[in-house]
């Protein structure tokens, strides 16, 4: 069982685990505590939700063309209906709150139409839903050998393509998962 704080790590999703929603999922934990863990799974795109699109059904006049075409990721079957800001800087919009020291988290609508205008924001994804967990459920869930764990960095969580993310950050903690037993985590 984990006692380690594992805000600003990832999940990595073990191969086996038997949830199809998470399968080779790799999340971003904004926050565990001794009430539970969120976190937003950032490798999952969503084809038909261009980050323009959405604003521009928000109302927000989009005059950045990059933002257009950004892709907008599936961040969890909790809330799909909501969408989270993860960015670099640092939390100064109206619902913001750091992560760690230079990436945050924000849901207001300020930052939006920044993003839009294409200022103010370095690096960001726009993740709709959220993964969720309930005191201790992620802490049985490692113990089961459900996930692995990875330190997060800036690169695989915001320059790294998408469909390589799950298995880079396997390659980070040095785990093949051709040679990885069913058995991960038991004794």
């Amino acid at each position: 069982m984990s006692k380690a704080n594992l805000t600003h790590h990832f999940l990595i999703a073990a191969p086996e685990l038997s949830d199809p929603r998470f399968e080779q999922a790799l999340i971003y934990i904004c926050r565990h505590d001794k009430h539970g863990a969120l976190g937003l799974m950032v490798n999952r795109p969503l084809e038909q939700a261009r980050v323009g699109k959405l604003l521009e059904d928000l109302d927000i006049e989009v005059t950045d063309a990059q933002v257009m075409e950004d892709l907008a990721l599936e961040g969890g079957p909790m809330y799909p209906e909501v969408g989270f800001v993860l960015h670099t800087g640092q939390p100064e919009w109206a619902s913001s709150f750091a992560i760690s020291e230079n990436v945050c988290i924000t849901t207001s609508q300020d930052i939006l139409k920044r993003i839009a205008a294409g200022q103010g924001v370095g690096h960001y994804q726009l993740c709709l839903g959220h993964a969720s967990w309930g005191k201790k459920q992620l802490d049985r869930e490692l113990a089961n050998g459900d996930w692995l764990v990875c330190p997060a960095d800036l690169n695989l969580l915001f320059d790294t393509p998408f469909e390589e993310r799950w298995q880079m950050a396997a390659d980070k903690i040095g785990v093949n998962f051709d040679y990885l037993s069913s058995d991960i985590g038991h004794a």
